[in-house]
């Protein structure tokens, strides 16, 4: 009878712990916003002396390629490559699951850059999955709102980053995002949009939309005289894209991509000069 008992009471255990992970892992961070001035900060901040500069937008996949393997460096290596100074990451993987600090700190501390990491969901009591900003040059304000959320799906729990981000004397405003693809999204990219569209110039918008160039939202957006579909005029397409690079008030000098394999999503980054009259 006792050992009867003890194999009902580790069963029930069992069960009790497989029904809380499957709860906890639709449990969103708080939807309440949060700001601050100074993003963490590398041993030391680079100095902002140049007119150009870089941004890339990447969904690193949590780090897992098409290949099934997870490999953090081979995405740094990327944005090494390309000589980035400012990041916006999406999918990332917070402490405990792929490393003992969240995704965004593994790929600043590679690069020397700072870093925030803006967690959409915990598990575990962990921040486990959500948005990043890494940069090469340290942040005046930056602020984590959450988006609209699908009461119905319980599904939905994203957020943006907006920061501000002082660039060789000029105020560059930066938005990261990542969008759901439910029938909640056209709502989340409205919401980014005003947000983005009400920023002063300079400003970008970096991240996985999960939002075509049909779309008639942001077909309607990036026809305006004052916005830079900036992926596009750099690489002279690509067409079907979902990851977006969005400017205003910038000068596109070139850019490059990654495409898919060590991410499920292409690496995409845009070179920008500063214009004269911002100076």
């Amino acid at each position: 009878m006792k050992i009867v008992t003890q194999h009902f009471t580790y069963k029930l255990i069992i069960v009790c712990l497989l029904a809380y992970l499957l709860v906890d892992v639709n449990t969103p961070v708080s939807g309440t916003a949060k700001s601050g001035e100074l993003i963490q900060s590398p041993e030391q901040w680079a100095e902002s002396d140049r007119n150009s500069f870089v941004v890339a937008t990447y969904n690193i996949h949590r780090s897992k390629g098409l290949d099934s393997q997870r490999d953090i460096n081979r995405a740094v290596g990327v944005l090494h490559e390309a000589h980035v100074d400012i990041i916006g990451l999406n999918e990332l993987s917070g402490t405990l699951f792929y490393g003992l600090t969240d995704q965004a700190a593994q790929v600043a501390s590679a690069l020397g850059f700072g870093w925030l990491f803006a967690p959409t969901y915990s598990l575990l009591f962990q921040n486990y999955f959500g948005n990043g900003l890494v940069s090469r040059w340290p942040t005046t304000a930056w602020q984590i709102h959450p988006l609209i959320n699908s009461e119905s799906q319980k599904q939905s729990f994203r957020n943006m980053i907006v920061a501000a981000i002082p660039v060789n004397g000029v105020t560059l405003n930066v938005i990261v995002t990542h969008l759901d693809r439910s029938a909640v999204r056209s709502e989340q990219l409205r919401q980014v949009l005003d947000r983005f569209h009400s920023l002063p110039e300079p400003a970008i918008l970096l991240g996985d939309l999960n939002t075509r160039a049909s779309d008639p939202l942001l077909a309607q957006y990036i026809r305006r005289p004052d916005v830079a579909d900036a992926i596009a005029d750099a690489l002279h397409g690509p067409a079907g894209k979902v990851d977006w690079i969005i400017s205003r008030g910038l000068q596109i000098k070139g850019g490059g991509t990654e495409e898919r394999g060590i991410s499920d999503h292409p690496a995409y980054w845009v070179e920008f000069e500063l214009p004269e009259v911002s100076r």
